[in-house]
């Protein structure tokens, strides 16, 4: 028998390090943030995991889905 798959809500929130030239945003599951996206002024996108680990990403939506990823695979 395999798996059914479980629905998950992620929520994307705005940090209160927000400013017009820096964005913040973390991602929570079930209250525990499992992730953060960090770009300053059309730079580069840092993608921060739970464990502390970061690596960049192209676009905001690559950071997300790295995160998810991430999250699905070592914390379900």
């Amino acid at each position: 028998m395999g798996k059914r798959n479980k629905q998950i809500e992620v929520e994307i929130n705005e940090t209160k390090k927000n400013t017009a030239d820096y964005t913040e945003l973390e991602l929570v599951v079930r209250k525990k943030v499992i992730g953060k996206i960090m770009q300053k002024a059309d730079g580069p996108i840092s993608v921060e995991f739970k464990t502390g680990k970061k690596r960049t990403a192209r676009s905001i939506d690559e950071g997300i889905q790295l995160i998810i990823e991430d999250y699905n695979l070592h914390d379900e």
